[in-house]
C-alpha cells in the first residue's frame, strides 16, 4: 500500500491561526469567549502545541475559514511517497 504524506509544521499552522485571528480583529481573550483558552491559544500560535485534526476543525469553525487556510503552504509537489506493509 502506498501512502502519501507531507509534514505540516505546527509553527506554520500557528502563524496562520494568529494571522486569521488578527484579520478578524480578535484578541486571544476573544477566542477564550468561544471556548479556546488564551493560554492554549498562545501555545498553538507559537507552534509549541501539536495540532490535531479535531483542533484544526475547531479553529476553522471559530475563525470562520476552511481547513485549507491553515494548510495552504503544502502542495502536491511537496508530497513524499511512503511504502507501508499493511
Amino acid at each position: 500500500m502506498r501512502i502519501y504524506q507531507t509534514e505540516i509544521s505546527n509553527a506554520y499552522i500557528g502563524l496562520q491561526v494568529r494571522k486569521r485571528r488578527l484579520q478578524m480583529g480578535w484578541t486571544a481573550h476573544t477566542l477564550g469567549k468561544v471556548g479556546i483558552k488564551p493560554t492554549a491559544n498562545l501555545r498553538y500560535e507559537r507552534g509549541t502545541q501539536n495540532f490535531t485534526i479535531h483542533r484544526l476543525c475547531i479553529f476553522a469553525n471559530v475563525l470562520q475559514c476552511d481547513l485549507d487556510y491553515f494548510l495552504e503552504q503544502n502542495s502536491y509537489k511537496n508530497l513524499s511517497l511512503v511504502n507501508t506493509n499493511l
